[in-house]
């Protein structure tokens, strides 16, 4: 099967819609519900088909724009699946996926709770984000160097590298790098990894494979720094140039908001943090507790928690542990306040019930997966757990991506 012709009738989770031919579905990236479109299939099974839609044949979407990166467009890079939405209707299609998938995922006692509570989960997106329809938002982007020394991406769903000349979705401060002139193809090798990062506090640095350069040969330390202002207050941070950070450039900043609102820590609380990474939300959940409180944060990326020691450093009531996330630590570790930063697999069944039974008075789960986080709701919920708060920020604009924030009591 090379092409095929379908109307599309839904959106589904994952960046894609989806539509239904003799019996299978289809999941076609690059449409919008409604149209009738041509696909190009890219992977065929018993009961389903996935490919990309190359043609819209009638019923084009008033959402529908011209996507502004051909190499990212159908059967081209991945990472920019939404490029072709308008992007005010983007939050719209996330919305309804996350909607969807508490539905789905979380089940009908799920979906009855949130109303019993007067949630509606809704996704937001950054208002300076719209003046650039989203793009020119992160301050980390990642490319492979391909057999002829030039930046590339790979295909979507392949190993195949597509050279690129450009990554509209980083920051404009990219540009002093001066990544794609040529200049750097002395200094990395095909196959090696690139990754440019421009950091709030520090000057814009390329890694290339374990090294790290300001410039064509000039090596420099391996750390930037991350200044993250917040209602006034200043969060300064050590991150080594590899390790996790929030890419969107107002991230961290909302990220730090949204779970201290959650939180409401208060003097004295003692505060378990689960996937803490570099101590983004340790530093400022120390300071909310003060030294007659604790912090005690727990990560399994060894150089996390070396970044985390450092950015904790005048906080001594706040510790960085490097250990595995499981239900005995949780039933070792009682807290007022447990705060949790799973990746995308999310806690899993096991861990969110042994948080759910735990003392803590409330707890506040970031997720990156709405099916994740319906799962590790619904248990805690199921647990007897009722959630107060569940806030929603687009994070990843132009692409099916986007962040919860859920508060439990």
């Amino acid at each position: 099967m090379d092409t095929i012709e379908l109307e599309l009738t839904d959106i589904a989770h994952g960046g894609s819609c989806v539509g239904h031919l003799d019996g299978r579905a289809v999941f076609a990236r690059f449409g919008l519900p409604g149209e009738t479109v041509r696909i190009k299939v890219t992977k065929e099974k018993a009961k389903l088909i996935e490919g990309d839609v190359v043609e819209v044949i009638a019923n084009s979407s008033p959402y529908r724009i011209e996507h502004p990166w051909p190499a990212a467009g159908p059967l081209g890079v991945g990472g920019a699946e939404l490029g072709h939405v308008a992007f005010g209707y983007q939050s719209v299609w996330k919305t309804h996926v996350l909607q969807a998938s508490i539905r789905r995922v979380g089940g009908e006692s799920l979906t009855q709770h949130l109303e019993s509570q007067g949630i509606t989960p809704e996704v937001h997106f950054f208002d300076d984000d719209a003046a650039t329809s989203g793009w020119h938002t992160r301050t980390r982007v990642e490319f492979v160097v391909d057999p002829n020394g030039q930046l590339a991406m790979y295909r979507e769903g392949t190993h195949d590298l597509i050279a690129v000349s450009e990554q509209p979705h980083a920051v404009e401060q990219i540009d002093e790098l001066d990544l794609f002139s040529g200049a750097w193809r002395e200094w990395w090798t095909p196959g090696e990894r690139v990754r440019a990062v421009v950091p709030s506090g520090s000057d814009p640095v390329a890694v290339l494979g374990r090294r790290t350069f300001a410039f064509p040969g000039v090596e420099v330390d391996p750390y930037v720094r991350e200044d993250v202002v917040v209602d006034g207050s200043l969060y300064a941070y050590r991150v080594h140039a590899t390790g996790f950070w929030q890419v969107h450039k107002r991230a961290a900043e909302q990220i730090i908001r949204m779970v201290t609102k959650a939180a409401g820590a208060a003097e004295g609380e003692n505060v378990v943090e689960l996937y803490s990474g570099a101590g983004l939300l340790t530093q400022p959940l120390a300071i909310a507790v003060g030294s007659s409180g604790s912090v005690r944060a727990f990560e399994g990326a060894r150089q996390a928690v070396e970044d985390a020691r450092a950015n904790l450093r005048e906080l001594p009531w706040a510790k960085a542990r490097t250990s595995r996330v499981d239900a005995k630590l949780i039933e070792w570790e009682p807290a007022d306040i447990v705060v949790a930063d799973p990746p995308r697999t999310g806690l899993g069944l096991d861990v969110a019930g042994a948080i759910a039974k735990g003392p803590a008075r409330r707890i506040v789960l970031v997720s990156c997966d709405p099916a994740a986080m319906a799962r590790d709701v619904a248990a805690m919920v199921e647990a007897g757990r009722k959630v107060v708060a569940m806030d929603s920020i687009d994070m990843f604009p132009n692409t099916h991506h986007f962040e919860v924030v859920t508060a439990l009591d």
